[in-house]
């Protein structure tokens, strides 16, 4: 008897973790609460773009801003003898800083982006490119696809910050993302074609 209701019991909490497994492996989120791990960078497998080679490889970035650690996941798009920015990411448009899935960002601890502040937890960044300066964008929208910046999405953005947008002598031929910084604080770069945009990012005081 004792072993039937062990069973009973079991088999519906197997069921459970099994079904929230697979739903992270399919939609590319990762369902652990950011206190306990960030988790992987995984492909949103709800997409056919992800049965196919992908133009754009999915990229993980790794940092840590005063005990806070921080993921970045973002697809890179390669220019191949096209123009990025005023042409293929049309100014004043929203973008979705990168490819395919949306750019992701999970921190675990409290951190600001400029002085924006993020609390904990899984969000999503997209940019208005402008000559000169950039608009950066975060919401707590995660399963959307790639550039589907509906509004449903932006009405779970978090807040903007504006970033400076600078020249570069030669040009990025694939989107890359950079982390430079110090304990307390950096500057998260995104480069791509002629120009870098950089965002600033420190710990919560």
């Amino acid at each position: 008897m004792l072993r039937k209701a062990t069973r009973r019991i079991t088999l519906p909490i197997v069921l459970l973790l099994t079904a929230l497994l697979a739903t992270g492996v399919v939609t590319g989120t990762s369902l652990m609460p950011t206190s306990v791990a960030l988790g992987p960078c995984l492909r949103d497998w709800t997409s056919p773009v992800s049965y196919r080679r992908r133009a754009s490889p999915l990229a993980t970035i790794r940092f840590r801003v005063s005990g806070t650690d921080a993921l970045l996941c973002y697809g890179r798009p390669s220019l191949r003898e096209r123009a990025a920015f005023g042409a293929l990411v049309p100014y004043d448009s929203l973008w979705r800083l990168g490819a395919n899935e949306p750019t992701r960002l999970s921190v675990n601890r409290p951190i600001r982006l400029g002085s924006l502040r993020l609390a904990p937890g899984r969000y999503s960044l997209y940019a208005l490119p402008r000559p000169g300066h950039w608009s950066i964008f975060v919401s707590r929208s995660t399963q959307h696809w790639g550039n589907d910046l509906s509004p449903s999405v932006r009405a779970q953005e978090v807040g903007g910050i504006d970033v400076p947008a600078l020249p570069l002598a030669q040009p990025v031929e694939t989107l890359t993302a950079t982390w430079q910084g110090a304990d307390t604080a950096g500057t998260l770069s995104i480069a791509w074609d002629r120009t870098v945009a950089e965002i600033p990012i420190s710990a919560d005081p």
